[in-house]
């Protein structure tokens, strides 16, 4: 598997981009930009504008995560609906600013209170979506559900089913499944219809936890999974998530190393 530079990005949240867009021209990496709820309420057009001129200027792409904490589109409470809701609109407008077209969102399924209520969770998300995933389709923007706690990709792939719509698909976070599912990542990763794959995460663990280790840290065989991803035949964006500068140099030079 040769993996493009234009399929590779790396995660990065809002404000630290901004304050550190010289080191980002150094290294010439696409960025996945981590949006919070904070931060949808404080950005500026301003810098809005900086962050276009400086990627068209160094050539290089954008997509965007949404908020992850709190959220629940298929909460059982209505107005936990309508302020995901809300978060969603305005991370799809900031989406459209920015010029992008792709955004991850967690899914805020929770397994433990909504296990006698999955389909109540299912018809509740159904209508939150569906008008955006809508709007989103005309102008090319793909919405792509991550998993986060889950022991399995079953929730996921019902509501990726019931939505139904070409660019309503996937991100596959292998450390996520690392560290919370019931099964290797591999194996999981297998249940996926490749078609609505749109995004890998990588980062490593030991299984323990979601430390976000660099890659080659913990105990992910990276080597079997990207194997995998290339037998599947599909072509995904792929963001690197460490948490430090040097992290993303080793997850560079192990790539490298793995002839990828």
């Amino acid at each position: 598997m040769d993996i493009h530079t234009t399929k590779l990005f790396v995660h990065i949240p809002y404000r630290i981009l901004l304050n550190n867009l010289d080191k980002l021209a150094e290294l010439g990496i696409n960025v996945e930009i981590y949006i919070d709820g904070e931060g949808l309420d404080t950005y500026t057009d301003k810098e809005i504008d900086l962050i276009n001129s400086f990627f068209a200027k160094y050539g290089l792409r954008k997509i965007l995560h949404g908020p992850i904490y709190d959220l629940n589109p298929g909460s059982l409470d209505s107005h936990i609906r309508a302020i995901s809701q809300e978060r969603i609109r305005q991370t799809v407008f900031l989406c459209e600013k920015l010029n992008s077209d792709q955004i991850v969102f967690h899914h805020g399924f929770h397994h433990a209170y909504y296990r006698n209520h999955r389909e109540k969770w299912l018809e509740n998300s159904f209508i939150i979506w569906k008008p955006i995933v809508e709007y989103c389709l005309p102008k090319n923007i793909n919405l792509a559900i991550e998993n986060s706690f889950d022991p399995g990709p079953s929730i996921i792939l019902e509501l990726i089913e019931k939505i139904n719509f070409s660019n309503f698909g996937a991100c596959f976070d292998i450390g996520h499944f690392n560290a919370f599912g019931e099964k290797s990542p591999l194996e999981i990763f297998e249940e996926y219809p490749q078609e609505i794959i749109k995004e890998i995460h990588l980062s490593d663990n030991l299984g323990d936890f979601d430390t976000h280790l660099a890659l080659g840290k913990g105990n992910i065989n990276f080597r079997e999974f990207l194997k995998l991803i290339e037998e599947k035949g599909i072509d995904p964006i792929i963001t690197l998530e460490p948490h430090s500068l040097e992290d993303v140099k080793l997850c560079f030079e192990y790539l490298t190393n793995l002839k990828y």
